[in-house]
């Protein structure tokens, strides 16, 4: 045991008895055992204490009728959440001071394993006691105790991810995390659980919760969590907290939470921002798409290609049309010829659009992107028969060129 801290003859005025009586003591020492103090210790806490000087005409020291109190409290919110004291009172000395004497006063605690290291405050509080009854106030000494080792220490030490950059809309995105004990003391049922902020959403049931197991102090695990991102999700940077939760070796229970930065980067986002086409059945027409840019990125090699059942009533001769790259905030129109069939029903029909994109190859973004969007084409009646309406028109000539030569004949 060695003496880690002393106090510069610290005066204790340990109670006052009417006007003629007076007792003073002083602090010789405080000392700690053990004289390193790690998060996770039980401290033996030894105060050395003497009488110094006697006034007045009745003598507190060596009187049976006097009894001296020492009680060890916290002085702070940091040792109150942190040191639980398991003996107040200390060892028995009989609560008697003799005069010339020295004596030594040992009190416990423990440390909790998630103390973080620094100066820990208590205070010493003395009463005199006559006959067992109090004697007037009670006085304090205040001493600090350091705790220059951490216990448990559960971190962060490296994040992966696969891909090795994330953007809005990729699924099954890999997380590989690894927990690093960096404290001085063993963890053990430690159980993770990564709080994911909005616009995030585990990938599996398991809603993102791992079982690590014991971690050793100065050991790391390999821990792996897989997350789904809202394609529309703003390219920025982002809070994931790890929950961890564990105990010590003595079976007492811990939570923390560590926050990690997790940064999402830039893409391009298309829609079809207006669908305009009408037709006749049994006529052609056009279908006219405006694609927008919503997203943060530039979209190169923009491509619209237009997707029909077996079962619609249209031909389509050419299916694709290319507009190129698109800025963000920028438009580009896509036009389809569609040949309504005959027999197409008078409603509004529900095309299938597809349209593709490269990344900004000036951001190093080579990723395809490709987008199911939906197009409306408004069928609104029947063409007339042209055939038919010439035939009728012959028709008519022939039979009004009759009626004529006929009437001519009669005159």
């Amino acid at each position: 045991m060695k003496n880690i801290m002393k106090t510069i003859m610290l005066i204790f005025v340990l109670a006052l008895l009417t006007n003629t009586v007076s007792a003073t003591l002083m602090m010789d020492d405080v000392q700690f055992d053990p004289a390193i103090i790690a998060a996770g210790d039980e401290v033996d806490i030894i105060v050395q204490y003497h009488d110094e000087i006697i006034i007045g005409e009745e003598d507190r020291i060596g009187d049976s009728e006097f009894t001296f109190a020492v009680f060890l409290e916290s002085d702070d919110s940091l040792t109150e959440q942190y040191v639980t004291i398991q003996d107040a009172k200390g060892d028995d000395v009989n609560g008697r001071i003799f005069a010339g004497g020295f004596y030594n006063k040992k009190f416990r605690i423990k440390v909790n394993n998630n103390a973080p290291a620094g100066n820990y405050e208590f205070k010493l509080t003395g009463q005199w006691y006559k006959n067992g009854i109090v004697e007037n106030d009670k006085q304090f000494i205040r001493f600090m105790m350091p705790v220059k080792k951490e216990g448990i220490v559960l971190d962060i030490s490296t994040l992966e991810t696969v891909p090795a950059e994330v953007r809005p809309g990729d699924n099954y995105v890999k997380l590989v995390s690894f927990i690093a004990n960096v404290g001085q003391k063993d963890a053990k049922s430690v159980e993770i659980n990564l709080e994911l902020p909005e616009g995030f959403e585990s990938s599996y049931t398991n809603n993102n919760r791992v079982w690590a197991g014991r971690i050793n102090a100065g050991e790391e695990k390999e821990v792996t969590f897989f997350v789904d991102i809202d394609e529309k999700l703003a390219a920025e940077e982002y809070d994931f907290k790890y929950s961890f939760k564990y105990s010590d070796l003595d079976n007492n229970n811990y939570q923390t939470v560590k926050t990690i930065p997790f940064f999402v980067k830039e893409r391009p986002y298309l829609e079809i921002v207006k669908s305009e086409g009408t037709g006749l059945a049994g006529r052609s027409s056009k279908l006219y798409l405006t694609i927008k840019n919503t997203g943060s990125e530039s979209a190169e090699a923009v491509d619209v290609r237009l997707l029909k059942q077996n079962s619609q009533p249209f031909n389509l001769d050419i299916r694709s049309d290319y507009i190129g790259e698109l800025e963000p905030g920028e438009e580009g129109l896509a036009v389809f010829d569609i040949k309504v069939n005959s027999d197409a029903e008078i409603k509004e029909h529900d095309f299938q659009v597809l349209i593709r994109s490269k990344g900004d190859s000036d951001e190093g973004d080579d990723n395809i992107y490709t987008y199911n969007r939906r197009a409306k084409f408004d069928v609104t009646g029947v063409a007339p028969n042209r055939l038919k309406t010439i035939g009728l028109f012959a028709g008519a000539i022939i039979i009004i060129g009759f009626l004529i030569s006929k009437w001519r004949s009669k005159k």
